[in-house]
């Protein structure tokens, strides 16, 4: 559900990665976050199960650029791959604005890929949307393994819209950005096109319950975005990925009552270990709950 703001002059939007259980998703919104600028990215969430599978969802909000004056911020979700958890895939599809289906290429995948392509019709049905007419792109992750599906295979059981279609190694990173840049300009069009769809509102955004602001008579109810306009926005995005430092994350880990999670830094030809340690105190509030400390391993 697209939000307008003429006060604030901001658009939000939703981005729902579907997808069965390990295909990528979590891996995909990973990688945008620790390789675009740190400018355009917010601060990402993530609750997982210890077989790294997303229980919840993750959140990743991600300044675009501007469009006509209004900042665009695409906030980025993923649903858990899992059946049994339908009722959170649910939760967290409600009030999308787009969707990328990421698909497992290898051929023993291709009934779960099914499925979980069914589960995503079936839960938009029961929100009364149509699947057939709703902004989407489809992943392909997952190429750089044996026994995989060719593209063709893939899109004459998966792709019968034609959607626009992406292969990817979202380990790596590619085919990432190219898949979130492509669903960001259908969301856009179709935000032009059909803006009740997206329950485009006005409102106070600031969370302290001040009234509605009018938009001015002048303005349009969404900003006509031009598409033209907003293809170096994407390019810049594309081009926001820090190719001088890579972040290698490791296993989290309990130690002495503390979550722990390590990963290595590499830049400028050094490599560096450092430790993100969250310290959890339920019995304070919530506002001093969570004590964060990184700290660097010496070697």
């Amino acid at each position: 559900m697209a939000l307008v703001n003429h006060t604030t002059r901001e658009i939000n939007a939703k981005i729902v990665y579907y997808g069965p259980g390990l295909s990528g998703k979590t891996t995909n919104i990973h990688f945008i976050y620790h390789r675009i600028s740190p400018t355009q990215r917010g601060k990402l969430i993530s609750l997982a199960t210890e077989t790294d599978r997303t229980l919840f969802f993750d959140f990743l909000p991600v300044e675009l650029g501007t469009i006509k004056n209004y900042r665009v911020r695409f906030h980025l979700y993923t649903v858990p791959g899992q059946v049994f958890y339908n009722a959170t895939r649910k939760l967290v599809l409600k009030g999308a604005d787009g969707v990328i289906f990421v698909v497992d290429s290898q051929r023993a995948m291709m009934d779960s890929n099914l499925e979980s392509l069914a589960n995503l019709k079936e839960n938009f049905g029961e929100q009364g949307i149509d699947l057939e007419k709703f902004p989407m792109v489809i992943q392909y992750n997952k190429r750089d393994l044996p026994d995989i599906m060719s593209v063709n295979e893939l899109d004459n059981a998966l792709n019968r819209r034609e959607l626009p279609s992406f292969g990817a190694v979202a380990m790596n990173g590619e085919g990432v950005l190219k898949t979130f840049t492509a669903v960001s300009k259908l969301v856009l069009q179709d935000m032009q096109k059909f803006p009740d769809r997206h329950n485009l509102t006005l409102g106070d955004m600031s969370g302290k319950g001040a009234p509605p602001a009018p938009a001015p008579a002048s303005e349009p109810a969404l900003p006509e975005a031009d598409l033209a306009a907003a293809r170096p926005e994407m390019d810049a995005l594309e081009q926001a990925v820090d190719r001088g430092t890579q972040v290698d994350l490791g296993k989290p880990f309990m130690e002495d009552g503390q979550i722990v999670l390590p990963f290595n830094v590499q830049a400028r030809g050094a490599a560096e270990e450092f430790q993100l340690r969250v310290a959890i105190d339920i019995d304070v509030p919530f506002s001093k709950r969570f004590k964060v400390v990184v700290k660097n391993i010496r070697k």
